[in-house]
């Protein structure tokens, strides 16, 4: 059983997501026109010159080839027998230029009128060297293949004009049976973009890997990104209903026994039929030592949406939207994007899935970190049931609002602003021997030997200042600072960071975390009742893609249904 899927780097670096062109080379002239063989008759010799339609016989079709940009070397072809390939006999154009532009006629004479509006014009994306010509090339950057993986971009049956992903979805949803207007209405809802940028989103800013956009080229990216890696596009009905499932997919396990777990699922809530989104809800339920955890244990965490602060228990439904690609906005504040792929484990042992999980570190969800022993005795030999899958999921987080990652611990006990902040912590006062007088800032190393931190050393204005930065050696335990001593000097800056007023640090060294860390004032957390107003150190993810995206391995509710009932929970 293989559950690995390429990581969303590999998936949409390779030209299909916000990669800058300067980070390849290459050649962006068009590529020579091949001379098309003379045609032939229909019994004759190949090579020997018929008589051309009349003029007014001939029908010609253009458009573009795009997924961030124009892509090279695409051919582009009527696919009358819809194998997903251009075959002989099937009307073709030559190779696109570095613009993606390409053209192509017919006779109508010999291809119905019927048989073009059941066919779709598709692009075949090609993997390959940069020197095959039949490499596909991404225009944005040209000295790599747009693709590792071979796919297929379409138009929807009958139509020409642009080819790029996000027709490809709309392609999807009238295979389904969706009229074209129902499934570009669809796709619109579902990746929150105007439906006009399904044609054309080549006025959206250029990509750039060093923060991802939330606009529809960042869209048709992820879509081909879903492609490459071979998931099935799905237009959803977002007026259809939705009965909501006994069990929701697994997001999480830590698993003892009977009387020490932890179970995280995601819920999606009955819709009735109508517009609107699919509502989630993040489902957590544990105990410890026989007896059940609260919601403060349970949750942990709070996302600030426009200066309220949320804390997201399952009282707290989110939307999402129906199809894949698909997005979601966590907690009412975190918006995202992605994909699933499913593989399918009905028959198999339960023990192996979990065995297969734990070699995906950074994506499995069951006992990551922790022993499986007794959770692989327990599961002894039972199998899934049939239709069960494990969903290999890819998100990218679309934007970076500020979050509290532990409201019980990440608090200041006695601090209520950042004023207070400054004052309590000078550089005067810093014990280089344990970092005492210091803030912490987090680590600076894979390997968390290091820490960043902080202490004041002068204001410059109301909301602005100076710092001195220090590195200190980090226990074994991560729970103590030793050898501390100062590295370069800094700044800090005060500022409404989505609403919320925070403290942001300048001129320190990248630390190797997927966050930077602030600080911010808090002065209540809704749902969360002995949260008083104080003073936090709350966390901004990093904008760019190698941050920004995440892989995980979930059990679907078939899967976690029939698991849950072995182990009893």
């Amino acid at each position: 059983m293989s559950l690995k899927m390429k990581p969303l780097t590999l998936a949409m670096a390779s030209c299909a997501l916000l990669i800058l062109s300067a980070c390849g080379g290459g050649d962006d002239a068009p590529a020579p026109v091949v001379p098309t063989p003379p045609p032939t008759d229909s019994g004759g010799s190949p090579g020997v010159p018929v008589t051309p339609p009349p003029a007014d016989t001939v029908t010609k079709l253009s458009g573009t080839v795009t997924v961030n940009q124009g892509i090279k070397n695409a051919v582009v072809c009527m696919d009358i027998n819809a194998n997903s390939a251009c075959d002989a006999g099937e009307p073709t154009s030559a190779k696109t230029g570095a613009d993606g532009a390409y053209s192509l006629s017919y006779d109508n004479t010999k291809i119905t009128t019927s048989q073009v509006a059941a066919a779709s014009l598709i692009a075949p994306m090609v993997p390959g060297t940069v020197s095959d010509a039949a490499t596909t090339i991404d225009g944005f950057r040209p000295g790599d293949a747009a693709t590792t993986a071979a796919y297929v971009l379409r138009q929807v049956p009958g139509k020409s004009g642009a080819i790029n992903p996000l027709t490809t979805l709309v392609s999807a949803g009238a295979s389904a049976g969706m009229t074209e207007a129902v499934a570009r209405a669809n796709v619109a809802v579902q990746l929150a973009i105007a439906e006009a940028k399904i044609d054309n989103y080549q006025d959206d800013p250029s990509s750039d890997i060093s923060r991802v956009a939330d606009n529809a080229r960042s869209m048709a990216s992820v879509t081909a990104a879903a492609l490459e890696a071979g998931a099935v596009l799905v237009v959803g009905d977002r007026t259809a209903a939705i009965d909501a499932p006994a069990n929701g997919p697994l997001a999480g396990l830590r698993y003892s026994d009977a009387s020490n777990f932890y179970i995280r699922t995601l819920d999606s809530q009955a819709k009735p039929a109508g517009d609107g989104p699919v509502l989630i809800k993040d489902a957590r339920a544990g105990m410890t030592n026989g007896t059940p955890n609260s919601d403060e244990l349970l949750y942990t965490q709070a996302y600030n949406s426009n200066g309220v602060w949320r804390f997201c228990n399952a009282a707290v439904a989110f939307p999402v939207t129906s199809g894949s690609p698909s997005r979601s906005t966590y907690c009412n504040a975190q918006p995202a994007v992605g994909f699933t792929n499913f593989v399918d484990v009905a028959g198999q042992s339960m023990s192996s899935a979990v065995t297969a999980m734990q070699a995906e570190t950074t994506a499995n969800v069951i006992n990551n970190g922790v022993p499986t022993g007794n959770l692989l005795a327990k599961l002894g030999a039972s199998t899934f049931p049939a239709n069960a899958k494990v969903r290999n999921q890819v998100n990218v987080n679309l934007t970076q609002p500020l979050y509290i990652n532990n409201i019980s611990t990440d608090g200041f006990s006695t601090l209520t602003t950042l004023e207070q902040l400054i004052a309590a912590y000078p550089s005067s006062g810093v014990s280089l021997a344990n970092g005492g007088g210091t803030v912490g800032l987090g680590v600076t190393n894979a390997t968390s030997t290091t820490t960043l931190r902080a202490a004041f050393t002068g204001s410059t204005s109301p909301t602005a200042g100076t710092v001195q930065f220090y590195e200190c050696d980090y226990s074994a335990a991560l729970n103590a600072n030793s050898n501390c001593k100062a590295t370069q000097a800094g700044t800090y800056s005060i500022a409404a960071v989505g609403g919320a007023r925070a403290l942001r640090y300048a001129g320190h060294p990248e630390t190797s975390m997927n966050h930077t860390r602030l600080h911010a004032e808090v002065p209540s957390i809704l749902g969360w009742a002995s949260a008083p107003s104080r003073l936090y150190v709350v966390r901004e993810n990093k904008p760019s893609l190698a941050y920004a995206q995440s892989r995980s391995l979930r059990l679907d509710g078939t899967a976690w249904g029939a698991m849950r009932t072995v182990l009893g929970l």
